[in-house]
């Protein structure tokens, strides 16, 4: 650590600061014969006053000491092992549960000497310092590279070590991520890259809800390796019943065959369809020669009227939304094209900046405002908002003066209409924003805010989306325009648009849904993957329909095996909140019971959790996808009796190398409490001596 005394004057003006006390303790002093004072007292009290003098002065000129500091970095070195269940679906199941810790152990400590080592696992999430045990139903490589770039930006990153069979089946094309990168990635290659009989359900692809009286399809697709020659059969089985079968017949070594269903959907309620192929000779893995799917049948679909003042992307957006769901049929509309006569045939009317400024669509709006059919209406810069406001939608905007913002959404902690996932939660907080109107907001007591608009950084208390719920209809306002952007950047960051349909899907619902009078009311999803959390919502209301939140709430739970689990909700501010984490793959009951003013409230219902099985679909290690990911960072690959190389290897490179930082810190000599004490010690002492000696 080094100092160094600074100032923004000359250095001569130090003697300046020097003659200065000089004069003033030859003034003081010597200047006239004073008889008080001895001449060593003399000298002494002269002293002390060209110390307390020169240090005055000298603080004039703002003097600063510059601290500067110097640090060094080791090179990181991040080890990443997959922990996916992959990598002991083989012959060396014993070898990776045993023997393969201790190697990653023995290079973890060779490197720990010379650099910064630290250890994740991965499979469908990233976990740090914990040793794998190979349980994940989820690979996503590019997961590890996100968290590395992410926790070690800025930092000094010496190497990446990649531990895998290369196999991936969650996230994007880790090889994007590499290219990406600055620092070398070295891989380890795991698993078995030999192709062994095998029959398997490569994938199914069905609707999770059917409609009673139709059919619905189930297409099923085989993937048969190494077995030319061989027969087997597709089998669907519910309640024990065989619904269809059909032989299959095997004619190349690596064969990929779809076989087409269609099955009646004749009675309302959950169907648990197990779907299967038979083995074959020879085969080792028959673990993914069957699954289980779950179908939901209900009454009939929901018609939807989407009426629009002009085109508009955000309308394309909606009405994407409403065809790719299996609940409802949409039907779009100009403003001149729809029938006021007939809008209770409609679940739902969805008016795209209808009322407008231009007064298109007046009359009809009148007529389906009349109708008391649910309405979602879609604010834009060519909507009425003054007619707007008549509508009993929980909303009045006032003082609108022709300008907008770009609103993005703030997410409501204490929105309880319906569930939000965790990845709708994610893009709600990422998405771009929507161009609202300028003006003052007025909320209604029986409005939900599902998301305040945030204008650039500034939280505000202005609704951007928001549900309304009176004795005729429910509402639901978008406040903006643009909202097709957020299906866009969904797709273009997750790789779907399916968190945006589902949370729009939800609003459909919600809208769509008869009105619910019981004073308690529970949300929930009725499916859950098994790697996903499971999370409850429940609302309590008092005789007047107020919200109140003093009264405990439990829940109980039943798997199919009848065992019951216990749990208590969270109360927040209005509404209850429960998470019970993740459940094993089955069907789940519940119960949950409020106890109010003397009286029970029960509220029960069911939700399936959903098995995820992925990993033995395919067990053929990819080893040339981690050639490619160490050739593409200027690494090397290593086979699994190879690791004992890497670390002489990283030590070769001239770009893993320590990193010195230096720091300066720039600190005012006033703020010194040293030179402080100092003032008052040489000023103190001068005093003392004069009083000591009787002068003044």
């Amino acid at each position: 650590m080094d100092f160094k005394l600074i100032t923004a004057y000359p250095w001569w003006f130090i003697v300046i600061c020097i003659v200065s006390g000089l004069l003033v303790s030859f003034a003081l002093y010597f200047l006239r014969r004073n008889d008080d004072f001895s001449k060593p007292v003399t000298w002494s009290l002269a002293v002390l006053r060209f110390i307390s003098t020169t240090l005055l002065v000298f603080l004039l000129v703002s003097p600063m000491i510059r601290t500067t500091s110097r640090t060094t970095e080791k090179p990181a070195i991040i080890i990443g092992v997959d922990n996916s269940s992959s990598i002991v679906m083989n012959a060396d199941s014993s070898f990776y549960k045993t023997e393969f810790p201790e190697i990653i152990e023995s290079l973890v400590k060779e490197l720990s000497d010379d650099y910064d080592v630290h250890t994740y696992s991965f499979g469908d999430k990233v976990e740090v310092d914990k040793a794998p045990l190979f349980n994940s139903e989820l690979t996503n490589v590019s997961a590890l590279f996100d968290e590395v770039n992410t926790r070690y930006y800025n930092r000094n990153i010496g190497a990446v070590i990649l531990a895998s069979d290369g196999i991936y089946n969650s996230g994007s094309d880790p090889l994007y991520k590499v290219r990406n990168t600055s620092y070398p990635v070295f891989t380890i290659k795991l698993g078995d890259t030999l192709s062994r009989k095998d029959i398997r359900i490569q994938k199914i692809s069905h609707n999770k809800t059917a409609f009673k009286g139709n059919r619905f399809p189930v297409d099923i697709t085989i993937q048969a390796v190494e077995i030319p020659g061989a027969s087997s059969v597709v089998r669907i089985v519910e309640d024990n019943n065989q619904i269809f079968s059909q032989e299959v017949n095997i004619t190349s070594h690596n064969q990929v065959i779809s076989v087409p269903v269609y099955l009646d959907a004749d009675e309302t309620g959950l169907k648990r369809l197990k779907v299967s192929v038979d083995a074959v000779d020879g085969e080792i893995n028959t673990g993914n020669n069957s699954r289980e799917i779950f179908i939901e049948v209900r009454e009939s679909r929901l018609k939807v009227a989407v009426i629009a003042q002009s085109p508009h992307p955000d309308v394309a957006a909606i009405q994407r939304v409403l065809e790719n769901s299996n609940n409802f049929e949409a039907k779009l509309f100009t403003g001149s094209e729809f029938n006021p006569e007939l809008p209770e045939q409609y679940s739902l009317i969805v008016l795209s900046q209808i009322p407008s400024v231009e007064n298109i669509g007046f009359r009809k709006y009148e007529q389906i405002v009349a109708s008391k059919v649910p309405l979602l209406l879609m604010i834009g810069q060519q909507s009425n908002l003054q007619m707007i406001n008549s509508l009993e939608a929980g909303l009045n905007i006032s003082n609108f003066k022709g300008s907008y913002n770009e609103a993005l959404p703030l997410l409501n902690s204490s929105f309880s209409l319906y569930v939000l996932t965790e990845q709708q939660r994610k893009l709600l907080e990422m998405v771009p924003p929507l161009v609202s109107p300028f003006a003052a907001y007025n909320i209604a007591n029986s409005a939900k805010v599902l998301a305040y608009q945030r204008i650039g950084s500034t939280a505000t208390d202005m609704p951007l989306i928001l549900f309304n719920e009176t004795p005729e209809r429910r509402v639901g306002v978008i406040i903006g325009e643009g909202i097709w952007k957020w299906r866009m950047f969904d797709y273009i960051t997750n790789n779907t648009h399916g968190n945006f349909d589902e949370l729009m899907s939800k609003s459909f619902q919600y809208l769509t849904a008869r009105n619910d009078r019981s004073r308690f009311r529970v949300e929930w999803n009725n499916f859950y993957a098994e790697n996903e959390n499971i999370m409850f919502t429940a609302s309590l209301y008092n005789e007047s329909y107020e919200l109140i939140t003093e009264p405990d709430v439990r829940m109980q739970i039943i798997d199919e095996n009848n065992k019951k689990y216990d749990y208590n909700f969270s109360a927040g501010d209005q509404t209850y909140t429960l998470k019970v984490g993740t459940f094993p793959p089955g069907v789940y009951t519940f119960e949950a019971v409020a106890d109010l003013a003397g009286e029970t409230l029960r509220k029960s219902g069911s939700f399936v959790v959903t098995e995820i099985k992925m990993e033995d679909i395919n067990l053929v290690a990819n080893h040339k996808l981690l050639n490619t990911i160490a050739a593409e960072s200027g690494a090397k690959s290593y086979h699994i009796d190879e690791t004992d190389l890497i670390p002489s290897d990283i030590k070769a490179r001239d770009d893993v190398k320590s990193v010195t930082y230096s720091r300066r810190v720039y600190t005012d000599l006033i703020d010194l409490y040293q030179i402080m004490i100092l003032l008052f010690l040489t000023l103190g002492f001068e005093w003392f001596i004069r009083k000591y000696m009787g002068s003044y």
